[in-house]
């Protein structure tokens, strides 16, 4: 009998990581799009809140939250390289279809943050960090990208040192909030070009930086966001759920209604029916 329960165990165990590698393939290729978050995508498979109380603490219990980590990690490393091509092709010849399919992956998980938003009594004045998160996504959806003409960074300097290690810090912050993406705001410093050139051309001397300060921007923030869940979890999952909404806005690609439009709705229910089994609590 105990040696049946052990087994049991082993199996529940090895298909939690499974679910987790894929979990994070998802968050990677999540990364790869200027205006798509990987926090956003977090929250839509349901791993959010664990996520970040694991990496924030993960000088604490580091055996426990690094199990729990290494596979979204290696999954969305997985993600970004298999994926990255395709997805840019993707965007490039169906990009109607492919982000009407993300809209469909963000708007399925508005019932399960709405759900948690209201696990206690809600608050009138929890309206406020809502309104604050969706306008300054609004915001952002309405900025464009200024990186038209930047000079990409090849060569390691003590200045650029300094300009990667504070893209990898802000870059990696954005990529933990949800609705607001880490692609999209190195996009506005004009750091987008060459985050990605490095990480093609397997620049090493450029990506330490890089690494360096997104090591640090995820560390900083996640302890931010971590302790904002424990004190204030509802006008926490309100500002979430507007952060959320908005970035629909960001991703918005227009609508003709032909035959892309109708692909790109069908894309939609897709993504809005793969967000609630990805996101379910059931086992």
């Amino acid at each position: 009998m105990t040696l049946r329960i052990s087994l049991k165990n082993k199996e529940r165990f090895k298909m939690e990581n499974l679910i987790n590698f894929f979990k994070g393939m998802v968050i990677g290729i999540a990364n790869i799009i200027p205006g798509v978050s990987g926090g956003t995508m977090a929250v839509v498979l349901n791993i959010y809140d664990k996520l970040i109380s694991s990496v924030s603490g993960i000088l604490k219990d580091w055996k426990k939250n690094l199990i729990f980590l290494l596979p979204i990690g290696i999954g969305a490393g997985t993600g970004i390289v298999l994926f990255s091509k395709l997805i840019k092709t993707l965007l490039e010849n169906k990009p109607i279809p492919t982000n009407f399919f993300f809209i469909g992956l963000i708007l399925g998980s508005i019932p399960m943050i709405g759900k948690k938003a209201l696990e206690s009594k809600f608050k009138t004045s929890s309206i406020i960090p809502f309104a604050i998160t969706f306008g300054i996504l609004i915001a952002l959806a309405v900025i464009m990208p200024p990186e038209t003409n930047a000079t990409i960074i090849r060569d390691l300097t003590f200045n650029s040192f300094i300009q990667l290690l504070l893209a990898g810090i802000i870059g990696a912050s954005a990529m933990v909030v949800p609705g607001i993406s880490g692609s999209f705001i190195l996009l506005l410093i004009g750091l987008y070009t060459t985050a990605i050139t490095a990480v093609a051309e397997f620049n090493i001397p450029l990506l330490i930086p890089i690494a360096l300060g997104a090591m640090i921007g995820l560390i900083f923030t996640t302890k931010v966001i971590n302790k904002l869940l424990s004190r204030f979890p509802q006008p926490t999952y309100f500002a979430i759920l507007g952060l959320v909404i908005g970035s629909v806005f960001s991703i918005y690609p227009g609508f003709t209604f032909n035959m892309d439009g109708i692909i790109a709705l069908v894309a939609m229910v897709v993504g809005i029916i793969l967000a609630y089994f990805l996101g379910s609590d059931k086992k």
